[in-house]
C-alpha cells in the first residue's frame, strides 16, 4: 500500500531519478508536452474578440446614419466585410446587444457556452493580446497550428463542419474543415494519445539505465507495435471521456486507469481488455493514495503558474514524471503476485524492476525502428539526367501551366469563383516554370542526397517567390499573393507551409516528374518539339510584353488567396 512513508520515499527516489539525468528528462517531457498539450497553442490562437469590436464598430456607424467619423473605423469596416456582407449587419448588431454573435456557427455558439461554463480556456482580452500571439490566423500551417494542437479540436471540428454544409451551406470552406478534422483524428489517434506510452517507457528505464536514450520516445512505433497501443489508448481516452460526464465517476475512473500506459509501455503485447483489468486491480486501494501524491504536487502548480511556467519547464514537469514512474513500479512491485496467472503474465519485464541502477542501455534501447525507407536508386526513370534545351523548355511551360491551373482550382475550390490567376494573361504562371529550371539547373549536384535537395528548394524556391513578390510590388504597387496572417510567414511574401511543399514538390519534380515527362517528350519527333517549343515562347514573349504594359490585376487576383 501507498503509506505515507511509502509515498515520502517515491517522491526522494523520484528526486534523484531527475537529477541524475536532468537535462535530457527536462528535454523528453518539453517534447512530449509540446506533442501532446500543443506547446504553441497560445502563441499562435486567433481569437474572435477582433470580430466583436468590429461589429461594435459596425453598430455604432449605423448609430451615426452611416457617418464614419475616422480612418480606423473605415479599417475595421474592411476587415468585417472579410467577415460576413454587409447586408448582415443588422441581424449581426441585434445580437450584439443580446449578448450573442451572429458571425459564430452553431457549434462555435456551443464551444463558446461551455467553455464560459466551466471557466476553461476562455480567450484572454484583445489588450492582453501581443501583435505576435495574435497574427497567425491564415494558411494550412495555421489551422494545423491552431487547432490540432488543440485537445478537443477534432471533436469541435467535426461538428463545425456538418454545422456550415447544413446550416450555411460553405461547401468550399467545410471541405477544408473536413480534411483537417480527419487528419487532426490521425494524429490525435496515432503520435498525440500514443507518443505518452513512448514517454513512460522512457521514464520507467531511465531510473534504472544509466544510458537510455530519448529514442524510447518512439517506442510505440517500434515492431509494429503501433496498432494495438494506439487502440487501448483510445479506449481509454472514450471510456474516460464518458466517466467525465458523471464528474464523480470521471475522478474515480481516472485514477483507475491512471496505470494503463505505463502498463502498456512494459509491455504492447498486452491485449485491452487485459490492460484495463490490471489496472483497475493493481490500483484497488490506491487510488485515494495516488490522489494524494498527486495533491502534493499542488505547491509545484502554484509555483508555475506565478513564474509563467518556467519552474515546470526546468524542473517540476519532469519531476513529477519521475515520481509516478516510481510510483507505478513500485505498485507493480507489491500487488503484482495477487494477480491471477493470466494477468500476472503481461508484467513480464523484469529487468525494469531491478533494485540497482545499470550503467548499460536497455535492451529495448537497440530494438530497430519499423519504418518503411525510400531507396531512390530504385526509382524507374533515371533523375541524374542531362536534360536537353528543348526539354528544359517544355519542362518550363509545364510547370508554368500545371501552377496556372493549380492556382485557378484552389481559388474556385474556396471561393467559388473562376479567374484568371497570375500576373499575365495567358495560361501559365512563370515562377513555378522558374522554380522547376533552378530545381533541374542549380541543384543537380544535390540529386544523390534527398535532404540536402529538400532543403535546396526550399531556399532556391523561396528566394524566387521572395524577390518576385517585391519586384512585383514595386514596378505595379500591387500585390499577387499575400501571406500575411499565415504561420512563420515574412512580409507576407513567403510562408512555413509554402515552403514545406516546395520542398517537396522540388524532390517530386527531381526523381519522379521532370524525368517522367522528358521520356514522354522525346516520343515526339523532334521537328514538332521545335515547333511547339517556338510558338510558346513567341507566344509567351508576346503576353509578357502585353502584362507589362497592362498587368493582370482585379478581384481575386491582385487581392490575395481567400
Amino acid at each position: 500500500m501507498l503509506t505515507k512513508y511509502v509515498r515520502r520515499d517515491i517522491r526522494r527516489e523520484g528526486l534523484k531519478n531527475l537529477k541524475r539525468r536532468y537535462y535530457l528528462n527536462i528535454l523528453i517531457i518539453f517534447v512530449v508536452s509540446v506533442i501532446v498539450n500543443g506547446g504553441y497553442h497560445m502563441a499562435t490562437r486567433r481569437f474572435e474578440m477582433p470580430i466583436d469590436s468590429t461589429l461594435n464598430t459596425a453598430m455604432s456607424v449605423m448609430e451615426n446614419n452611416g457617418n464614419i467619423e475616422n480612418i480606423e473605423d473605415l479599417e475595421k469596416l474592411e476587415d468585417l466585410e472579410k467577415i460576413e456582407k454587409i447586408e448582415d449587419l443588422g441581424d449581426a448588431g441585434l445580437s450584439s446587444t443580446m449578448g450573442l454573435d451572429s458571425n459564430l456557427s452553431n457549434s462555435q455558439i456551443l464551444l463558446k457556452f461551455i467553455l464560459n461554463v466551466f471557466d476553461i480556456e476562455n480567450p484572454p482580452s484583445p489588450e492582453s493580446v501581443s501583435t505576435t500571439s495574435a497574427k497567425y490566423y491564415g494558411g494550412v500551417a495555421s489551422v494545423f497550428v491552431n487547432e490540432i494542437t488543440g485537445s478537443q479540436s477534432f471533436v469541435f471540428g467535426i461538428i463545425n463542419g456538418v454545422n456550415e454544409v447544413v446550416f450555411r451551406g460553405r461547401v468550399a470552406s467545410s471541405v477544408i474543415i473536413f480534411i483537417f478534422a480527419v487528419i487532426s483524428i490521425f494524429l490525435f489517434i496515432f503520435v498525440k494519445n500514443v507518443i505518452v506510452v513512448g514517454k513512460n517507457r522512457y521514464y520507467l528505464e531511465q531510473r534504472r539505465y544509466h544510458d537510455t536514450g530519448p529514442g524510447e520516445l518512439l517506442f510505440p512505433y517500434k515492431n509494429k507495435r503501433l496498432k494495438n497501443i494506439s487502440t487501448i489508448m483510445l479506449f481509454k481516452y472514450l471510456f474516460q471521456l464518458l466517466w467525465d460526464l458523471t464528474i464523480v465517476g470521471g475522478i474515480i475512473k481516472r485514477y483507475e486507469y491512471l496505470l494503463i500506459p505505463y502498463i502498456v509501455a512494459e509491455n504492447p503485447e498486452i491485449n485491452r481488455k487485459d490492460a484495463f483489468k490490471i489496472s483497475k486491480q493493481l490500483m484497488m486501494g490506491n487510488k485515494y493514495k495516488a490522489f494524494l501524491i498527486d495533491f502534493s504536487f499542488l505547491p509545484w502548480f502554484i509555483l508555475s503558474y506565478f513564474t509563467f511556467n518556467l519552474s515546470a519547464l526546468f524542473f517540476s514537469d519532469a519531476y513529477i514524471e519521475c515520481v509516478r514512474a516510481e510510483m507505478y513500479m513500485r505498485i507493480r512491485n507489491e500487488r503484482k503476485d495477487e494477480l491471477e496467472l493470466a494477468l500476472r503474465k503481461w508484467l513480464n519485464d523484469d529487468m525494469l524492476a531491478i533494485d540497482h541502477i545499470e550503467e548499460s542501455e536497455h535492451p529495448s534501447g537497440v530494438e530497430v525502428l519499423d519504418i518503411p525507407t525510400v531507396d531512390i536508386h530504385s526509382f524507374k526513370h533515371d533523375y541524374m539526367r542531362k536534360y536537353s534545351f528543348l526539354s528544359l523548355v517544355q519542362l518550363f511551360f509545364t510547370y508554368s501551366l500545371v501552377g496556372w491551373i493549380w492556382e485557378m482550382a484552389f481559388y474556385l475550390a474556396t471561393t467559388g469563383q473562376f479567374v484568371n490567376r497570375g500576373t499575365m494573361h495567358g495560361p501559365w504562371l512563370p515562377i513555378y516554370g522558374c522554380g522547376g529550371m533552378l530545381i533541374i539547373l542549380l541543384l543537380k549536384p544535390f540529386r544523390e542526397k534527398p535532404g540536402q535537395l529538400f532543403l535546396g528548394t526550399v531556399v532556391v524556391c523561396g528566394g524566387v517567390e521572395y524577390f518576385t513578390s517585391w519586384i512585383l510590388e514595386k514596378l505595379f504597387d500591387a500585390k499577387w499573393w499575400d501571406y500575411t496572417g499565415y504561420f512563420l510567414n515574412v512580409n507576407g511574401r513567403i510562408c512555413f507551409e509554402g515552403l514545406l511543399v516546395f520542398g517537396m514538390a522540388g524532390l517530386a519534380f527531381t526523381y519522379i516528374i521532370s524525368p517522367m515527362l522528358d521520356d514522354i517528350y522525346k516520343k515526339v519527333k523532334e521537328k514538332y518539339r521545335w515547333i511547339i517549343c517556338i510558338a510558346l515562347m513567341i507566344l509567351f514573349v508576346l503576353d509578357f510584353i502585353w502584362s507589362m504594359m497592362s498587368p493582370n490585376v482585379g478581384e481575386g487576383i491582385t487581392s490575395g488567396l481567400v
